[in-house]
């Protein structure tokens, strides 16, 4: 009987309110988010590192005393550029602290072996191979139990947690818990439950949002100019007598990229756009394909195989020269996507690249694009705006000074229509853009991305630059010296170059409203990059290495801005403006978001590689291969673009995620 009695007391215990227990629904919440949130990271350290970088930001954000409007105004706009501040910055992040253990080399020099992109096959193999990485069974989470104002989460007492009925963590109820077996199946989800042993658990319906976003394009979207490490210098060591030379003046010494042949990196706009929608919605996660590829067009990129930047020297060839490295017929940056989405081998129908039975792995959340300015000669108004008058027909060439203001305008009017066209048929042809319970091509998902202004000063005005004996006092002149023999600053093209970057950019929006895609034009048409050209410089700082526009010369001059002079017995043996091997510093903070040619001298310093895998310095010179990256945005340039492109998505991103997804 007295057992009868104790076992019914047990019972009568353990069915009793909730009110008796210790964790209760009505007190506690169970938290959750989900620990690597940017697959493409495989490393969940190299993805935290960044999303406290962004709470780091948030934190000076919410100490300058700006009212809730304006404030969220500010975060939308410069979420990613201040994260890249937190973790590029030379100083204690919004500081004038120097840091004791800065890394001059940036953030993403660390990657090596830390994403799931395979740089020898060039596809996304290194997380298990393409099913498991585009198809995920699973998220690892991180829970965690919030009080609902009973109290605060006992200190004292262990919790019991489980994911659909399994036991995966045992700890003191205030920890967080996470680890290997503490993941959410994808995409079904499950219930997440805890409670202290003996009592009845509170439990939480829990499901991730797994969006897949691929990326394709040209050297705006691949991050041309910054490469994931950049090349380093010697103190001794001078090219001509004059000009810093690499420390390891050969192959091993080059700048190295996440893939070398198409100059992609960790800095691409459209990469950190992708990451920091992984940061910002904590019960989401990012499932990231990148194809971009620098000097891509429609036509030869996308659609079908390229010339690479990437050149091979022609060692049989009677005078210096190279090649560019080409891809082969499959090598189209839609093929690449295609071929990893599709679980049947890509078939052509009808002329355009199909995926048989329609048997994908998963639809595409997001298209993110930057293409249309190699089409029509973006680089080469450029160059045509800086090259001397009577420059050799075969520089002019090399240069792409072959087309003019006019010129370009008609390639918009003549050639974009029709490439754009051709795009649309072929993505809607080729690809699954739409959500998963729609089988319906969806175009508002393809989103094109502008190109910014890049030749603004300090104070948003055009580059000043100028002709004669003194041409180096202006800033443009002085951002071009080391190849001043052939390129000068033309006020009068560099005006009209920037006329026709914002008619391209108008043309642009036009014809994604024609396809029914989604214009990400902010960074153009908010004039995100006034102030931060190519000439830009921060006068109060102008003195130091990150804010010289000249590059470092061995010896002296009559002028601080006169380019390097042939001084090879002077008594003077030292580096003007500062020494390339203690004070080059690609990734620091600084006024122009915009390599310049001497800029891309100092981070890439590209050269061209013979057959044997040796550098081809008769080559390398001959076609000024150390200038490749120039004119293209730097790594808080290409912050700046993720920004701009976010202002027009994240309105979509909360139409597909459910609100206790975002932060």
């Amino acid at each position: 009987m007295t057992r009868f009695i104790l076992a019914f007391a047990t019972l009568f215990i353990w069915l009793s309110p909730a009110s008796a227990q210790t964790i209760t629904a009505s007190g506690f919440r169970i938290e959750w988010q989900v620990v690597n949130r940017f697959r493409f990271f495989r490393d969940p350290v190299f993805f935290r590192q960044h999303e406290n970088a962004w709470r780091q930001y948030l934190l000076h954000v919410d100490g300058q005393d700006l009212g809730p409007e304006e404030r969220d105004r500010l975060v939308a706009r410069t979420s990613v550029l201040g994260s890249e501040h937190v973790l590029n910055d030379r100083h204690i992040a919004f500081t004038q602290i120097l840091r004791k253990n800065f890394d001059w080399r940036g953030w993403a020099s660390k990657s090596e072996g830390a994403t799931c992109y395979d740089p020898e096959k060039r596809r996304h193999l290194a997380c298990g191979g393409i099913d498991k990485y585009v198809t995920p069974d699973s998220h690892g989470v991180e829970l965690w139990l919030t009080s609902l104002g009973s109290g605060p989460v006992p200190a004292n007492l262990t919790c019991v947690w489980s994911i659909n009925g399994a036991e995966v963590a045992k700890a003191p109820c205030k920890e967080r818990v996470s680890g290997g077996s503490i993941a959410l199946p994808y995409p079904t989800g499950g219930e997440i439950s805890v409670g202290v042993e003996g009592e009845r658990p509170i439990i939480v319906s829990a499901k991730v949002r797994d969006l897949l976003i691929a990326a394709m394009g040209d050297s705006f979207a691949s991050g041309e100019g910054n490469p994931d490490v950049p090349v380093e210098f010697d103190d001794q060591r001078r090219f001509k007598n004059l000009y810093p030379l690499r420390k390891d003046n050969h192959a091993g010494g080059s700048a190295r990229w996440t893939d070398t042949l198409c100059h992609r990196s960790l800095y691409g706009q459209h990469l950190r756009a992708a990451l920091q929608i992984g940061i910002e919605n904590r019960q989401a996660a990012v499932t990231f394909l990148d194809y971009s590829c620098s000097g891509a067009s429609i036509e030869d990129g996308i659609l079908g195989p390229q010339d690479y930047v990437e050149r091979e020297g022609l060692t049989s060839s009677p005078k210096p020269g190279a090649r560019p490295l080409s891809g082969d017929s499959g090598d189209g940056q839609l093929n690449r996507l295609l071929r990893e989405i599709c679980l049947e081998k890509p078939e052509k129908k009808n002329g355009l690249l199909t995926c048989p039975g329609g048997k994908y792995r998963r639809p595409i959340d997001f298209l993110f694009l930057s293409v249309g300015g190699n089409d029509v000669g973006f680089s080469n108004i450029a160059a045509w705006a800086t090259i001397r008058d009577g420059t050799s027909a075969s520089l002019a060439k090399f240069f792409g000074a072959t087309v003019s203001a006019d010129e370009f305008g008609q390639a918009m009017r003549d050639v974009l229509p029709q490439s754009y066209a051709k795009l649309a048929k072929a993505l809607e042809a080729a690809l699954p853009i739409r959500s998963a319970a729609d089988e319906v091509f969806d175009p508002t998902r393809v989103i094109l991305s502008a190109y910014p202004d890049l030749v603004t000063n300090e104070r948003g005005e055009l580059c000043e630059a100028g002709e004669g004996d003194e041409e180096d006092r202006y800033p443009a002149n002085q951002s071009l010296d080391m190849f001043s023999s052939w390129l000068s600053g033309r006020p009068k093209r560099l005006a009209e170059a920037r006329q026709q970057f914002a008619a391209l950019n108008r043309h642009m929006r036009d014809l994604s409203g024609d396809h029914g895609w989604t214009f990400a034009g902010r960074a153009a048409e908010d004039s995100m990059f006034d102030g931060h050209g190519f000439c830009a410089q921060d006068q109060k700082r102008r003195e130091e290495a990150t804010e010289t526009l000249m590059i470092p010369c061995w010896g002296d001059a009559e002028r601080p801005t006169q380019t390097c002079e042939q001084s090879w017995s002077g008594e003077v043996k030292t580096w003007r403006p500062y020494n390339p091997a203690t004070q080059n510093y690609p990734y620091a903070l600084r006024q122009r978001w915009v390599r310049s040619f001497n800029d891309a001298y100092l981070v890439l310093n590209q050269k061209v590689m013979g057959r044997a895998g040796k550098i081809d310095e008769q080559s390398s010179a001959g076609i000024f291969s150390e200038t490749t990256g120039a004119l293209h945005p730097t790594a808080e340039g290409h912050a700046a673009m993720a920004d701009a492109l976010l202002l027009d998505i994240r309105p979509m991103i909360a139409t597909i995620l459910e609100p206790e997804s975002v932060y």
